[in-house]
């Protein structure tokens, strides 16, 4: 072996961020004159570099190399022991490549910062900050959250409180700050406080925030109140001159249209009850009326299909809202046939419009109410509707009239009168 190699037994201590120079010497115990390449393992090879980084000797010579070693001041250098060793590579033999090994000493460093987030922030009794801190030393620390304010104008409330990081671990905590009154109108009151991130040696980070304090009663909150106020009083204003009038007319109005149509419909109640009657009248005259003669066979049947019966009469009455129209039916019983002979229309209060009567789905008359009071109507040939068809009086209501010495009506009021024959439907005859 051609090369000798000799390190200080004293271990070198250094700070992350600084430097310390370790001597090394190289010797050329060989015969010949030898070049020398330097360099470490052990330890990230940029940490360290050799001054001069190659040396030649001549045989039995020796020279000093200084190794510089200058590790990033950050948490990721741990601090303690690093055990390391120092290579010389011959250039002319690599293989015979000389290794010397010895400790590193990596001295602890505190580093602790930290962020308020946000600094100002604005409320009317408390709000919360979020408190960042970063432990950037490479020793473990526990840290302790406080908080402080000159003028004792708030209260806090950190969350939590004493934490321990690891080197290079991040610490986040909420602050909540509070103030002991409220501020109910006036300008907004600036509180400023200072929150203290501190280690258990002492050192503290001194953090600076600010709560604005707004007025429970701001300007803009008095202005909206007087104008819903204004509001309030307008809309009062219209209820009782306006809306309250109105709604007490249309009641009125309603109330007597529910009047009316109940008077109405009683009156109708009351003409099919008179109609039915008449129909009962009719039907015990003809029970106790003398059993006709039996027809002989080779007498002709009645031309119309239907046997003689009993007199028929009904009436029809109709109220109709004015602009609007209305109908009113009398449908003819199963197995009869209703021969009219004659029918009254009645306009008793003298309406505007028009009233329309139908036998059958077929038109027989139609009037202007403006044109009778009471008008009659003979037939020479009685008018025939056959079991099932109807008898329909229609009214179309242009204006309800006024009749003298009476309150003025407020829908239109007709009446359809019918007469005639109410017989059993037997056929056509031979």
């Amino acid at each position: 072996m051609s090369i000798s190699l000799g390190l200080v037994e004293t271990p070198a201590v250094v700070v992350p961020g600084e430097s310390v120079d370790i001597p090394v010497t190289v010797r050329n115990s060989g015969d010949v004159v030898e070049g020398y390449d330097l360099d470490v393992v052990g330890m990230p090879g940029t940490w360290a570099t050799f001054d001069p980084p190659r040396v030649s000797l001549y045989p039995g010579a020796s020279q000093t190399v200084t190794l510089t070693v200058r590790p990033p001041r950050s948490s990721d250098v741990r601090a303690g022991e690093l055990p390391y060793g120092v290579r010389v590579v011959p250039s002319e033999a690599p293989q015979t490549a000389t290794v010397e090994e010895a400790v590193l000493t990596i001295a602890p460093f505190s580093e602790v910062t930290g962020e308020l987030r946000p600094q100002v922030r604005r409320a009317r009794l408390g709000a919360r900050y979020r408190l960042v801190g970063v432990n950037g030393g490479n020793v473990e620390e526990t840290l302790t959250v406080t908080a402080v304010d000159g003028a004792e104008q708030l209260r806090f409330a950190p969350r939590p409180r004493p934490t321990t990081l690891a080197a290079g671990e991040r610490y986040a905590a909420v602050l909540g700050v509070r103030a002991r009154r409220l501020l109910w109108r006036g300008t907004p009151r600036h509180l400023p406080f200072r929150a203290v991130l501190g280690d258990a040696t002492g050192r503290a980070v001194t953090l600076d925030g600010t709560l604005v304090q707004q007025p429970v009663l701001s300007a803009w909150l008095l202005k909206l109140l007087a104008l819903l106020l204004a509001l309030l009083l307008l809309l009062l204003a219209l209820w009782f001159g306006l809306l309250r009038p109105a709604v007490t007319s249309a009641a009125r109005e309603a109330l007597d249209e529910g009047v009316a149509q109940v008077a109405t419909e009683a009156e109708e109640a009351a003409s099919e009850a008179a109609g039915e009657a008449a129909r009962d009248a009719i039907e015990q005259e003809r029970a106790a009326a003398p059993a006709a003669p039996t027809p002989t066979p080779g007498a002709a049947g009645s031309s119309d299909g239907a046997s003689r019966g009993g007199q028929f009469a009904t009436a029809l009455v109709l109220r109709t809202n004015p602009g609007g129209s209305a109908s009113r039916s009398y449908t003819v019983p199963r197995g009869r046939v209703l021969l009219i002979t004659d029918f009254l229309v009645d306009n008793p209060q003298g309406d505007t419009g028009t009233l329309t009567v139908t036998a059958d789905d077929v038109r027989v008359v139609t009037y202007g109410l403006e044109n009778f009071r009471n008008q009659d109507y003979h037939s020479v040939t009685p008018i025939r509707v056959p079991a099932g068809a109807r008898v329909t009086l229609t009214v179309v209501c242009r204006q309800p009239g006024t009749p003298v010495g009476a309150p003025a009506p407020t829908t239109c009021q007709e009446g359809l009168y019918l007469n005639g024959t109410l017989a059993r439907s037997t056929g056509t005859g031979a």
